[in-house]
């Protein structure tokens, strides 16, 4: 089974997606729970946090390619985009606090520049207007008296992308009340629709509708056929006083076919069903565009770090798929190489890079070693490199990818920096993965 260390290099490197699953597989129980007992419990803080920290760990891949303990890393993270996120909840709540606090305030002077009687003949209409996405949410917030939360779950929203969606139907309905005459501000109306739109039912109401469902048969659909018989026959009974038997015949026909209306009106229509599973799916697709409108800004910017990484990885693996046992040399900068015996001053290794342990051997299980000569020029890059001893050609491909990436201090002679030729071992093991060069090397 392949390390951290290795799947992070690998995804780094080639971009595997299946490696980068491998590692939020691996650890997603340790970010969520530390993640959930930081938001006290909230779930949908503690997935929030969990999306995040992974996201970061995909953004800073390269530079943690040698972090051979990553649990620390995660844990650490974890805990800081928690903390944000709830210190970003607690001011979404104290704006609430205060917007509600102002409209108290202001009640008698919104009120007061709201004349609901002007507004209620219209307002139906007006909403009617809307589309329905947005008079569902007025509905559910205001007439319904639903939290931001609860609007949410209902439109399948997070609770900021509910607030959004409300804030954005309540300005659509007032310029729809502006059309009619009817002027006011976004809180003026708000208070107005939840003061004045809802008004209780009569005590008895709920009996009546109840009693008279199920004396119809239990159904919707049969308690509006129910109605229109008892209209119908009342005027087929009138029918029969004035025009006597014959109208008996009418009456009787007429109850036939009301009786076959109502039996297929208990079945539902298979193109009604399609249609409101359909309804549903859109309704759903909607609610789940507007969530990620929010985070679009942050998704172009993710999108511009994973194409520059992927542009630097295509580059490097251009320069070291030219030849996996050796690369040209380049000695115009100073000269022919010295030997490490020759310098006053060794190279010094700044910036190592980890080779990638190959797939198939780490898979089997098979160690290997590979000395590979190298030629550093003045700048620090290494301009050449070719394998003299391998113990498996299967590991020379991904020693040389590493070494070409190494940046040094170049080695001095006479106060001069020059070009120096070097060789290092590297071992591939199973158990311990690939060993790591430090800057001390030379």
């Amino acid at each position: 089974m392949k390390d951290d260390v290795t799947l992070l290099q690998s995804y780094v490197l080639s971009r595997s997606e299946s490696d980068f699953a491998e590692l939020v597989r691996r650890h997603v129980n340790l970010v969520y729970s530390c993640a959930l007992r930081q938001v006290n419990g909230d779930v949908h803080l503690a997935q929030d946090a969990t999306q995040l920290v992974f996201a970061d760990l995909a953004r800073k891949a390269s530079s943690l390619a040698n972090q051979r303990v990553l649990a620390g890393w995660l844990f650490t993270s974890t805990r800081f985009a928690a903390s944000k996120l709830v210190r970003g909840e607690e001011r979404r709540r104290r704006r609430e606090q205060e917007a509600e606090s102002m409209q108290a305030m202001t009640r008698s002077d919104s009120t007061a520049a709201l004349d609901w009687e002007q507004v209620r003949p219209v307002l139906d209409d007006a909403l009617a207007e809307l589309n329905e996405r947005d008079r569902e949410a007025i509905l559910l917030r205001y007439l319904e008296g639903r939290d931001f939360a609860q609007v949410g779950a209902k439109l399948s929203l997070s609770d900021n992308a509910a607030r959004m969606r409300v804030d954005r139907a309540i300005d659509k309905l007032r310029r729809l009340l502006a059309r009619r005459g009817i002027t006011s501000g976004a809180a003026a109306l708000s208070l107005a629709l939840s003061s004045q739109a809802v008004i209780a039912a009569p005590a008895g109401l709920v009996t009546t509708i109840t009693e008279v469902t199920f004396a119809a048969g239990g159904t919707t659909a049969a308690t509006f056929t129910f109605m229109s018989m008892t209209k119908l026959q009342i005027a087929i009974a009138a029918a029969v006083v004035a025009t006597g038997s014959g109208a008996y015949v009418v009456q009787q026909k007429t109850n036939d076919a009301l009786r076959t209306e109502l039996a297929a009106s208990r079945t539902p229509r298979p193109e009604l069903v399609q249609l409101q599973d359909k309804n549903r799916q859109l309704t759903k697709a909607a609610g789940d565009a507007d969530a990620l409108r929010v985070n679009d800004a942050e998704l172009e910017r993710l999108r511009k770090e994973a194409a520059a990484v992927r542009a630097r990885m295509e580059a490097t693996s251009q320069v070291a798929s030219k030849s996996a046992a050796s690369l040209p040399l380049d000695l115009s900068l100073a000269g022919d190489p010295h030997a490490l015996k020759e310098l006053n001053r060794g190279p010094m290794l700044t910036h190592p890079a980890m080779p990638v342990y190959p797939a198939k051997m780490a898979a089997a299980g098979i160690p290997g070693e590979v000395t590979v000569e190298m030629v550093i020029d003045p700048k620090g890059n290494v301009t050449s490199a070719k394998v003299l001893n391998s113990s498996r050609s299967e590991f020379d491909e991904a020693a040389i990818m590493a070494v070409v990436q190494w940046k040094f201090d170049p080695g001095q002679r006479n106060g001069r920096k020059v070009n120096t030729r070097a060789t290092q071992l590297i071992k591939f093991d199973p158990k311990d993965g690939v060993s790591t060069p430090s800057p001390d090397w030379f």
